[in-house]
């Protein structure tokens, strides 16, 4: 005898009182038929599977779409501070899942200090691995530009190293290069930036993470402010370091740094273009045979 069976022959013929409601009329429900009892008891064993079974999917589902700071993502840095729950990148081209970290600053948004530290970058076909430019070439004009009060790179690594289109202050570079083009115009137009208000700023930090670029983006013409932006122990294997549009008041990377694309000193790795102006230029970069692989 099954299980359903022996529930049915102890049932039997008894009948099982409703809660009494007034006004309304009394019913018995009569479990007489074994077959009816199995059949109900099926249907809310199904029943009950199928509603675990979509839980689960829709569960999996919701993690698997959420993004928390800083995984690879897009996050955005609003007025109210950075949107800790990031939106997923686009695939790249040959379908795989983009590990980008892209943080897009909205229109004025001002950042008392961002520190990127103990990094790591790389994918093949990788043209810039840590990218600091306008979201499109849609955002332009005069106040376009991430304004930093000061920048400071320690101990990272990458192939090459590009610099365009950017005003500073005082710039003191030491950086070990496979080869090396300083280029930067004189000039008496860039100021020092005091930005050291943490009224409506904030910190962020991305620590220790793995991804495959990073991407830092001013969206409106009224550019970004950032007080303190420093990159400590950042490295790539592939890809470039390549700042465009920058209006820095110190910048300061020393000789713990080192760029080579293993090409020979006679092929510059690190290039400072003459679209780069600054009012003080301590120089001490070195050419020495590189390779960052």
């Amino acid at each position: 005898m099954t299980l359903f069976e022996k529930l049915a022959a102890l049932v039997g013929n008894r009948q099982i009182p409703a809660l009494a409601i007034p006004s309304l009329p009394r019913y018995r429900i009569s479990f007489a038929n074994a077959a009816v009892v199995k059949i109900v008891v099926a249907c809310i064993l199904v029943s009950g599977l199928a509603v675990g079974v979509g839980l689960y999917f829709a569960v999996k589902d919701v993690v698997n779409a959420t993004y928390n700071w800083p995984e690879p993502a897009t996050y955005d840095v609003t007025s109210a501070g950075l949107q800790t729950m990031g939106t997923k990148n686009e695939d790249y081209e040959d379908g795989t899942e983009s590990q980008t970290l892209s943080i897009r600053l909205a229109d004025g948004v001002r950042i008392s200090t961002l520190r990127i530290k103990d990094v790591d970058l790389g994918r093949s076909n990788n043209t810039k691995a840590f990218d600091i430019s306008p979201y499109t070439t849609a955002v332009t004009g005069a106040q376009a530009y991430l304004w930093v009060g000061n920048l400071t790179i320690t101990d990272s690594s990458f192939p090459t190293f590009d610099w365009q289109n950017s005003e500073v202050g005082t710039l003191t570079t030491g950086m070990l290069c496979d080869g090396h083009t300083m280029s930067a115009t004189i000039s008496n137009s860039p100021n020092d930036l005091e930005l050291s208000s943490e009224r409506q700023s904030s910190v962020y930090e991305v620590d220790g993470s793995i991804v495959d670029k990073v991407q830092l983006h001013i969206t409106g013409n009224s550019g970004a402010y950032v007080n303190h932006l420093i990159l400590d122990n950042v490295d790539a294997w592939k890809g470039s370091l390549s700042f465009e549009r920058m209006k820095i008041g110190t910048a300061t990377m020393n000789n713990s740094n080192r760029v080579g694309d293993g090409s020979g000193v006679d092929s510059a790795s690190c290039v400072i273009q003459p679209s780069v102006s600054a009012r003080v230029i301590n120089d001490t970069m070195q050419d020495r045979p590189i390779t960052v692989r």
